[in-house]
């Protein structure tokens, strides 16, 4: 079975994808990685056409490099979208393992869990628990789905970045509610 390996530096390229712009500073942070260390990829990144590093006065952002064509309409383009996509599952899966909830919730079925997150009168442990469970499962139905892509279109191929996007904000909502219950 072929094993996906993703590098820290494809992190950062989906770091920077996911954010659309972000500082050296906060990049650092996110990643727990020296601040030289993610400026020195981000130059070559940038070298490679990948990323841009642009100042607002003195403060450097990273960005993802506009394309001067159609974005995301050639077959091999369209294959490197989907291996990002793919990769960027992956890490959300990698965090959100990382989380032990305790909980005392009983699940029936996948409503039960829903019914919980979906307008919690308080954040308890195990709302924060549900909101795992939601995340892990819909990551893991993407990437099936993916798996099972026979013709890729740009317009699919937005459509699960765009999930894909709402997925890791919910994950950020997870990660702020885990960290209430430290």
């Amino acid at each position: 079975m072929p094993m996906n390996i993703t590098t820290a530096i494809d992190t950062l390229v989906d770091l920077i994808k996911t954010r659309k712009k972000i500082t050296l500073e906060d990049a650092s942070k996110e990643l727990g990685i020296p601040e030289q260390v993610i400026d020195e990829w981000a130059t070559f990144l940038e070298e490679e056409g990948i990323i841009e590093k642009i100042y607002k006065f003195t403060t450097p952002y990273l960005t993802v490099k506009e394309k001067d064509e159609t974005p995301g309409s050639s077959d091999e383009e369209l294959k490197r979208r989907l291996d990002l996509a793919t990769r960027h599952l992956e890490f959300i899966l990698t965090q959100l393992k990382k989380y032990k909830v305790e909980h005392k919730l009983s699940i029936e079925d996948i409503q039960d869990v829903r019914k919980l997150i979906k307008n919690p009168k308080n954040i308890t442990k195990d709302v924060v628990f549900a909101q795992k469970f939601i995340l892990d499962l819909e990551a893991n139905e993407i990437l099936n789905v993916i798996k099972k892509i026979k013709l890729l279109t740009p317009e699919l191929m937005e459509h699960l970045e765009q999930k894909i996007d709402e997925l890791d904000k919910r994950r950020t909502i997870f990660e702020k509610n885990y960290k209430n219950f430290k």
